[in-house]
């Protein structure tokens, strides 16, 4: 390699280097050059994509809430049930002297539904979707005649 292709090199990884540090603070594609015995291969990099890489995303999601009756006064000792829609499987809790319950430990990757029951009377159910990104969830639920 000769002395001005050396030069010439050097300046073009310093004004990729700065070009592509400039794209990722404006949250635009960046360019990375990678230099090569034979050359020079151009590769586009997200900026989100490469930060992301440190961050885990969440895999469990807590549903809380309350149940009432149709005046908004709290229910105790109601069941609510929690059914994933993946595998089928329903857990209940009964609340408690407030009408609250919660479910923890639930998967990210599963759809579920929550419904509260008392006496025969029951709420309507609340569809929680996987797409839904939130950790915490919190519902009311109104058993109604």
């Amino acid at each position: 390699m000769t002395k001005t292709s050396a030069t010439m090199m050097m300046t073009m990884m310093t004004t990729t280097s700065k070009a592509a540090r400039r794209a990722a603070c404006s949250g635009t594609l960046a360019l990375v050059a990678l230099f090569g015995v034979g050359g020079i291969v151009a590769a586009a990099v997200s900026p989100s994509a490469a930060f992301a890489q440190g961050k885990k995303e969440p895999t469990v999601r807590t549903v809380t809430g309350t149940v009432e009756d149709k005046s908004g006064k709290p229910i105790d000792n109601a069941v609510v049930y929690i059914k994933d829609t993946k595998t089928l499987s329903v857990k209940s809790y009964l609340t408690n002297d407030q009408g609250e319950f919660h479910f923890t430990q639930l998967s990210m990757s599963s759809d579920y539904d929550v419904w509260a029951e008392l006496n025969g009377k029951r709420s309507k159910t609340h569809s929680i979707s996987m797409f839904n990104s939130k950790t915490t969830l919190t519902y009311t639920l109104k058993v109604e005649d």
